[in-house]
């Protein structure tokens, strides 16, 4: 077990004494001597003293417990680190577990049977304290239920926590003014110097390295590995690369699922940059589909909804649930690759609740819209029709259908919403309606209107639709618009393909020219999370 008395020097070189109190010390006191919290999380933004913060409350907070470090989190078995912690608890002496930068993995594993195997009678005898690198409230959009932890919040340093501490070594070397507002990172980590290192003649490493870490790939990082992810205009021998970054202390040989695993500082991933969308696809190569799945939930976790969708390309939806499904598909969605988006889609539809299934149907329909099959996009964005922005599409669909009456009506309801945005944006498009219909005099009223969009785009369209005003619609314009939308309703309605295959074949249907007065581009067409 490791248990020693003594909780590691886990604060990077800042012990009590040279601690800079804050906020969020008050709550985390209270969690770490309550009877009713066996598991604390603290959590903040990059460099704003998380891990700090946590180590020391532990100390100051239960200086007489035995401590247990989890070494290896991606490969720890929760329940069976927190029995062999009830083993050598006492009634007089109880047990902290640690684990600094606890992945979701770890995470997942609180559940009902471990909070319980925490205690003993009504007593704690066990604690489990973790650090996290991101909020538990982007954690709870997951699968992971926020309701199961204790949070404590680490926010950079306010005025209120440095005035009055002039004496303090970090405020008086920078003085009060360039103390207020920064991380406490800032203040004690070599920022100069870790940018220096991604800037130099080994950066590559540096970066990868850090991004590994960032995504939360669950699988360690070799110099075989390495070697191939690297750009094939590197230079220089990697080991010898890595053994210099080691004696700089920018990398930590350690190990990870029993494997060799090399380790960034932590200053590098809070300074790393997100990689792009194709390296997250060679990552995933490199990978097998239980550790893409784990990295891909923590990248949900950090709101990197796309990247997830990169890492999970070709697998199928089922292990991860229709929460985690939804997201990734709308990922895909954001990326553009409306193949793999409709499939994930169609998968919440078919085993989600009513609420994700009324969320997925919205995003097929856009899918569906996208490719300008309307018959389609209307039969999915129906069964979200309460949303107001699936109406400003469907709006839009009975528009081109020629189904004036209905897009009149919706168009006339948006008017009236609470939602500025989709108020202007129905004004812009009942005014291109009533301008093709023939009414002019109602057309200027409501491009008028739209006038006062905050939306430059939308404000320009309006400015458009008022300059080509005639004073009145000729009766042929009037019937070209029936004919041209006539002619999408026949298109559209003989699809017979499967839905999730359709984006693709509708591709070349996709270029068909029309009016850009007709579409509605902003709010409703691309995706919400």
């Amino acid at each position: 077990m490791g248990a020693t008395t003594a909780l590691p020097d886990t604060g990077g070189g800042e012990l009590d004494a040279d601690y800079l109190p804050r906020a969020a010390d008050e709550r985390l006191a209270e969690l770490l001597t309550a009877p009713t919290h066996p598991v604390v999380v603290v959590t903040g933004p990059p460099s704003a003293g998380v891990t700090r913060t946590a180590a020391h409350g532990v100390r100051r907070q239960r200086p007489d417990d035995l401590f247990v470090a989890i070494d290896d989190p991606h490969r720890a078995r929760l329940d069976e680190v927190v029995e062999r912690a009830r083993k050598r608890a006492s009634a007089s002496r109880s047990v902290v577990v640690w684990c600094d930068d606890a992945p979701l993995a770890l995470l997942d594993q609180v559940r009902g049977d471990v909070l319980a195997a925490c205690r003993a009678d009504r007593d704690i005898v066990v604690r489990l304290v973790f650090t996290v690198r991101w909020g538990l409230a982007p954690l709870s959009r997951g699968e992971v239920a926020a309701p199961r932890f204790a949070p404590v919040v680490v926010a950079p340093l306010t005025p209120a926590e440095v005035v009055g501490r002039e004496s303090h070594a970090l405020v008086a070397a920078l003085g009060v003014p360039r103390a207020v507002g920064r991380r406490l990172g800032d203040l004690v980590s070599p920022l100069e110097a870790a940018r220096a290192a991604f800037a130099g003649p080994s950066g590559d490493v540096v970066r990868l390295a850090a991004v590994w870490h960032r995504l939360g790939v669950p699988t360690a990082l070799d110099l075989e590995t390495l070697d191939a992810l690297r750009p094939d205009d590197a230079t220089g021998d990697l080991a010898s690369v890595v053994d210099g970054l080691v004696e700089a202390g920018w990398l930590v040989r350690t190990t990870r699922a029993g494997e060799r695993h090399l380790a960034p500082a932590r200053v590098l991933v809070d300074l790393a940059r997100l990689p792009s969308a194709e390296l997250v696809g060679c990552i995933a190569a490199r990978l097998d589909h239980h550790a893409r799945y784990a990295a891909a939930r923590t990248m949900l976790a950090a709101g990197l909804d796309s990247l997830a969708a990169a890492m999970v390309t070709d697998l199928e939806p089922d292990p991860l649930g229709p929460v985690v499904a939804l997201r990734i598909a709308r990922g895909y969605a954001g990326l553009e690759r409306d193949r793999e988006a409709a499939q994930w889609f169609a998968y919440v539809i078919a085993v989600g609740d009513e609420e994700q299934a009324r969320a997925a149907h919205r995003g097929l329909g856009l899918v569906f819209y996208r490719y300008d099959r309307l018959d389609r996009a209307r039969r999915h964005l129906d069964q979200a029709a309460d949303q107001l922005g699936v109406q400003v599409v469907l709006a839009d669909i009975a528009l081109r259908q020629g189904r004036i009456a209905d897009a009149r009506t919706l168009l006339t309801v948006l008017r009236r919403s609470r939602d500025p945005a989709l108020a202007v944006e129905a004004a812009c498009q009942l005014g291109t309606l009533e301008s093709t219909t023939g009414h002019p005099d109602a057309a200027r009223e409501a491009f008028t209107a739209a006038l006062a969009a905050a939306d430059p785009a939308v404000v320009a369209r309006a400015r458009t639709g008022l300059t080509a005003l005639a004073p009145a619609t000729s009766g042929d314009s009037n019937a070209s618009w029936h004919a041209s939308s006539d002619s999408d309703a026949t298109s559209s309605a003989g699809e017979d393909a499967e839905e999730a295959e359709q984006p693709e074949e509708a591709e070349s249907a996709g270029d068909a020219e029309e009016s850009p007065a007709a579409r509605v581009v902003p709010l409703a067409a691309k995706p919400r999370t």
